[in-house]
């Protein structure tokens, strides 16, 4: 059996969503409007793997009842346990197990639980699992983030961090970076992510850039709900667009990175909505992943 499985090929379908917290329960765009709507688009698109940003417990406790085939990794921000936003990591539980898994702050003391970093508006975490997958027997990476929206050291010293801890915990393990960055890609945290060494070859790839197949789709993954926006950045020639909104309808704030075990097969995000609803005010992003 381990020989066969030695010899299957591992591809999974990775995705990285914002689902948008739920301080507001109520109201055209509160949680309880939305939850089945967020729930619908991670089943029909159906990833085996999920990085979450900006949930809460109550809102994790919806997801597990929606989506039972999916089991998940992580703590709240504030305390380590359940007290605030998680980055956590949904997983299909017929087809991965995780090894072993744990959280760090993106901060000075990156183990200290609750820890504010630098100049930070935001407690941050990273949120990381290793998970053999049950065809293979392959093992791989996982983390999830989500980088402050405020502060620029922290911004940046978080890109740097969590470089450090991937070179570090991978050691040569396939590994995949999910997350909400807060950043486009002509930031200097982008570029530290991606950065190459001395040997001309980087830690981490975007995976949009890789690709085999680039799906087309919006420039943009924060839309903060502005479905007028939202049509006009898709079809100008039918529509205006405002000029109330900046950079993030111009670029995604959200990535998926990969190191150079990891093949990129496709890419894009996602833009499903029910009669202009959106399930959150961020797309989701998705990546077809091959990982030798």
């Amino acid at each position: 059996m381990s020989v066969e499985k030695r010899n299957i090929e591992l591809e999974l379908r990775c995705m990285s969503y914002n689902i948008k917290n739920a301080y507001d329960m109520e109201g055209e765009n509160g949680w309880l409007s939305r939850k089945e709507l967020v729930a619908g688009v991670i089943r029909f698109h159906r990833p085996d793997l999920v990085g979450l940003q900006e949930v809460l417990y109550n809102q994790l406790e919806d997801l597990q009842q929606l989506l039972p085939e999916y089991g998940w990794i992580g703590v709240g921000r504030e305390d380590g346990k359940r007290d605030g936003e998680f980055s956590c990591i949904f997983y299909r539980k017929k087809r991965l197990r995780p090894l072993r898994q744990n959280t760090f702050w993106l901060s000075e003391q990156p183990e200290e639980p609750g820890s504010l970093g630098w100049d930070a508006a935001c407690r941050r975490v990273v949120t990381w699992a290793e998970f053999e997958d049950t065809y293979s027997g392959q093992t791989f990476l996982h983390f999830n983030t989500h980088f402050d929206h405020v502060g620029q050291v922290a911004v940046e010293q978080s890109a740097h961090l969590i470089l450090k801890r991937i070179g570090d915990l991978a050691a040569g393990i396939p590994a995949v970076l999910t997350g909400d960055f807060n950043v486009t890609s002509d930031s200097v945290s982008y570029r530290v992510l991606t950065q190459k060494n001395e040997s001309g070859s980087a830690l981490l790839r975007d995976a949009g850039m890789v690709a085999d197949y680039n799906h087309f789709g919006p420039a943009f993954t924060f839309q903060d709900f502005d479905s007028r926006e939202v049509a006009a950045r898709m079809f100008p020639d039918l529509l205006a667009p405002q000029d109330k909104h900046g950079i993030e309808f111009e670029s995604p704030i959200d990535f998926i990175f990969v190191t150079d075990q990891v093949h990129v097969l496709s890419y894009g995000s996602i833009v499903d909505h029910y009669l202009g609803k959106m399930p959150s005010d961020h797309f989701p992003v998705v990546a077809d992943l091959r990982i030798s």
